[in-house]
């Protein structure tokens, strides 16, 4: 996690989806597509950037997406790789 200046941080999260929903997430995530695409069934990957003023805000983090994305269970079926996400 980078800091942002003014006692914030950038905190990167890595989001996947169902792959036959992945240009609706991107839109709703703000990116412009997925940087990968794998597994069977199919699941897109995408970065997903916030800043934060708390370290390990992983409760807010659920939250925006809850927010974004619906909640699990979503037509998006959205998941957080927790490992690949600097927060």
């Amino acid at each position: 996690m980078k800091s942002n200046g003014f006692g914030s941080w950038r905190q990167k999260i890595i989001v996947h989806v169902d792959a036959e929903h992945s240009e609706e997430a991107a839109r709703k995530l703000g990116a412009s597509k997925p940087f990968a695409k794998r597994g069977r069934p199919e699941r897109a990957y995408f970065e997903w950037t916030r800043v934060t003023t708390r370290r390990d805000d992983d409760e807010d983090v659920v939250f925006e997406l809850c927010m974004l994305l619906g909640n699990p269970p979503s037509q998006y079926d959205w998941h957080i790789d927790w490992g690949a996400s600097e927060f």
